[in-house]
């Protein structure tokens, strides 16, 4: 009998020590007993060949092979200290779904289909009588196989419904065998476009691309950021210093930060690499992702391009790791193991020893410090391919500029951009970060808002399904209400969405081609491809979308861009709103004069002068920045200080209450013991005090030194079961949180 240390798909902390009298490997799965049932088991390392009686045994192995390398073990353990989460659900999240099953059959199973292949008849044999619907097969065998020996047996049952029948007994006479081949998933659906190998770089992107390559060949950490104008060819340094690793025989992780710019990036790649490349992300079915996993794994791929959970993507050998679009908050996970993608392909790309590449417009205000203390190298890239100029802004002052109705969402400048555009045969994108018809229902009487029965937030007027829904929960309700607070008929719909500003495009220019981009228009993959496509080969004249339509997107004609409202996001009540505020803009605004055609921007705004605008306006990232740090630096939040967010919430809002207090307590009385240096802010109720039924309370950390804010969160653990109820209260623990909602 052998010892083996094992991590549990449970939440313990830390790992168990079970018995096998056979060897396992680390990373095999494993079944195991925990108290009175059998739970799913990851082998981390083995301990010795004399265990004592106590130690249960290993039920049953549910693998043939390893389903992580072995180097991943430090990777887990370190996520697990580091964002206080139990260990075997750390392995069990970067797991695809097919790979969390108690059988040993897993829940998703490889994609077969049966081959038919002809075999030479036996010699000394007699001749086979055949039936006739034997001949039949064996004649359309010959005509259709291509002079192959082997064709897939449903094209046979497709030209003949009696060949199934047939197969068995020409099978039985020696003249065909019957084989079972893996067959995989397709994770792209529609086909890809192909993008060209450029002529040559710019002299930036070559300075660029021989840093990086010079990394990849001594082969050690080092973080660079790539910190270049949109529309300066980053994707293509992306390509080269892949091209470059997989020369080396080595593998290479690509991170995107979401499905809508994974399907751009999986193009330029495809073009380059063809099949060597997989894909990860929530876009592909469970089967489709268990294939692109097991690709990796066994060395069939590689490259690996995804969204955040591409992160933990199998690859035994890495050469370089690339996160496009490093700024985007997308990259953190907002429930359960609350990981940053980002930061963990930087850990990813130590624990390798490759260089990182992080790659932004707008690099987030922590990279860019980091570059500037020397942690990260910097590489520049300040033009655009082709020498294109960055487009020309202006910004429409909303409190004075004209507007032709009051009621309508555009300037007179807008629309006169609008027309022009149409009439030049150029297209155009209107901006606006809100989906839905309306943001909200107001009775004109009492002036109460039709809020979510389960969230404490207004429900959105949503036309297409005519319904009004909660974007938290899903709860939805019928439009033709009366206030629930004084019953009056006279509600109307207030506010701007994506769904209403399409309709106003519509109905001011009835001969364009418009279309909308955002997650209710487009429910999937597909739909989102043909819709790129649609734009790309220019069918349509006006694109209106949120977020999903600004960033990363390539097209050339797209000249004129429209910001309909600035504001939205600067009033969140977040210390990063104005830097994800000045981000959007800029990735945005690069969408426009990406061709031979200059570009032009209108931004529409109350508040002109926010430092903000101001940068955006003549593109200028260190004006801003420069107003971000000096803001930070005096009020001790990161990049200068660090931020843990302590998430309470239940059912009952005075046990939440009460458990943020007690918690906040403890966390007090260990201050002024030891007189460390954090700040507590709160405990106070969430932003979004009420979500799908639970009350939310929150208590912020504060610190300058990440170990006394981890030391805290331990003590925390420590008191759970006593502090939250046994089990009533939720207590989260959301480490340099990205959300403050």
């Amino acid at each position: 009998m052998k010892l083996y240390e094992i991590a549990v798909a449970a939440p313990i902390f830390g790992s168990l020590t079970y018995s096998s009298p056979v060897l396992l490997p680390v990373g095999i799965r494993v079944l195991v007993p925990l108290g009175s049932r059998l739970v799913i088991g990851y082998v981390l390392s083995q301990l010795s060949d004399n265990p004592p009686s106590e130690v249960k045994a290993v039920v049953d192995c549910l693998d043939v092979y390893p389903i992580f390398p072995s180097q991943f073990v430090l990777f887990f353990r370190w996520m697990a200290n580091y964002y206080h989460f139990p260990l075997g659900e750390v392995i069990r999240t970067t797991l695809p779904a097919g790979l969390s099953s108690t059988s040993s059959c897993a829940a998703v199973k490889p994609k077969t289909e049966t081959l038919v292949r002809l075999c030479a008849p036996p010699a000394n044999q007699p001749t086979v009588t055949l039936k006739k619907s034997e001949q039949k097969t064996l004649e359309l065998f010959f005509q259709h196989c291509g002079g192959s020996p082997v064709m897939p047996r449903r094209e046979l049952t497709k030209l003949y419904s009696g060949a199934g029948k047939a197969l068995h007994g020409l099978a039985v006479a020696g003249l065909i065998s019957l084989e079972e081949k893996q067959v995989l998933r397709d994770p792209f659906g529609n086909a890809l476009p192909f993008f060209d190998r450029p002529e040559f770089l710019t002299p930036e992107q070559v300075a660029a691309h021989s840093e990086i390559t010079a990394a990849i060949d001594a082969e050690q950490f080092q973080p660079f950021l790539l910190h270049g104008v949109t529309g300066c060819g980053k994707t293509e340094i992306y390509l080269q210093a892949t091209e470059h690793c997989l020369a080396q025989g080595k593998n290479v992780l690509v991170l995107v930060p979401e499905l809508a710019l994974a399907t751009q990036i999986e193009a330029h790649f495809y073009s380059r690499f063809g099949d060597t490349m997989a894909v990860l992300h929530s876009g592909l079915s469970a089967g489709e992702r268990f294939d692109q996993w097991q690709r990796i794994l066994h060395g069939t791929a590689k490259i690996a391009v995804g969204a955040r959970s591409a992160v933990f993507a199998p690859f035994a050998e890495l050469g370089l790791v690339i996160v496009d679009e490093e700024h985007e908050a997308a990259y953190k996970q907002d429930d359960g193991l609350r990981y940053n993608g980002r930061d963990m392909a930087v850990l990813r790309a130590h624990f390798a020893s490759c260089p990182v590449l992080l790659g932004s417009a707008t690099p987030s205000v922590g990279s860019f410090y980091h570059a500037e203390q020397g942690k990260y190298r910097l590489l520049t890239l300040t033009k655009r391919i082709g020498e294109q100029v960055m487009p020309e802004v202006e910004i429409v002052d909303l409190g004075k500029e004209k507007q032709p109705r009051q009621d309508w969402f555009f300037s007179d400048r807008l629309l006169t951009a609008l027309r022009e555009n149409l009439a030049s045969g150029l297209q155009s994108l209107l901006f606006v970060n809100r989906r839905g018809y309306a943001s909200f229902m107001l009775c004109r009487d009492c002036s109460a808002v039709i809020r979510c029965r389960n969230c404490r937030v207004s429900l959105t007027l949503h036309r297409g399904s005519n319904r009004l829904i909660c974007h938290y929960c899903g709860y939805s309700l019928r439009p033709d209400i009366v206030c629930p607070e004084c019953g009056s008929a006279d509600v109307a719909s207030l506010g701007l969405g994506s769904e209403r500003v399409e309709a106003e495009v519509r109905r001011l220019f009835p001969l364009a081609r418009v279309a909308r981009l955002d997650s209710d228009a487009v429910k999937n993959r597909q739909a989102q491809a043909t819709l790129l496509r649609q734009v790309r080969e220019q069918e349509v004249d006006i694109l209106v979308g949120t977020q999903m339509v600004a960033k990363g997107l390539h097209f050339p004609r797209m000249t004129l861009v429209g910001v309909v409202w600035a504001d939205g996001s600067l009033a969140l009540p977040d210390y990063k709103a104005a830097e994800r505020s000045f981000q959007l803009l800029a990735q945005v605004t690069g969408r426009a004069g990406r061709g031979e055609h200059p570009g032009r921007v209108i931004i529409q705004t109350h508040q002109p002068g926010h430092y903000v605008l101001k940068a955006a306006r003549v593109h200028d990232y260190q004006a801003m920045y420069a107003q971000e740090t000096e803001l930070r630096s005096m009020l001790g939040y990161p990049p200068f200080g660090r931020l843990i967010n302590i998430r309470f919430s239940g059912e009952e809002e005075g046990k939440v209450q009460e458990t943020a207090k007690a918690a906040a307590g403890l966390l007090r009385a260990a201050i002024d013991k030891d007189s460390l240096p954090v700040d507590i802010l709160g405990p106070a109720p969430a932003p979004l005090s009420l979500l799908r039924n639970r009350f939310r309370w929150q208590l912020l950390l504060k610190g300058r030194q990440p170990e006394v804010l981890h030391q805290l969160c331990n003590q925390l653990l420590e008191n759970k079961q006593r502090l939250c109820h046994r089990g009533k209260v939720r207590m989260g623990i959301d480490v340099d949180p990205e959300n403050m909602l």
